[in-house]
């Protein structure tokens, strides 16, 4: 038995984007990363980190905040 195929959804709406970015790590926990001409940096707190900027886990939580 074969199944036919799908037929495209014409009411459906989608959409694609890319989201393009560099990042390198730094000295100890520190990394710094670039995207649309923005610099961003993170870095964790004490022990693991000298708390020179917030940590991954916060620009994550923000993002969602937005």
């Amino acid at each position: 038995m074969t199944t036919p195929a799908a037929q495209p959804d014409n009411d459906r709406i989608s959409r694609s984007f890319t989201i393009q970015g560099d990042a390198m790590t730094l000295d100890g926990m520190k990394k710094q990363a670039e995207a649309r001409g923005f610099t961003i940096m993170c870095d964790e707190g004490p022990p693991m980190g000298d708390n020179t900027a917030p940590s991954p886990m916060t620009y994550f939580a923000v993002a969602i905040l937005f």
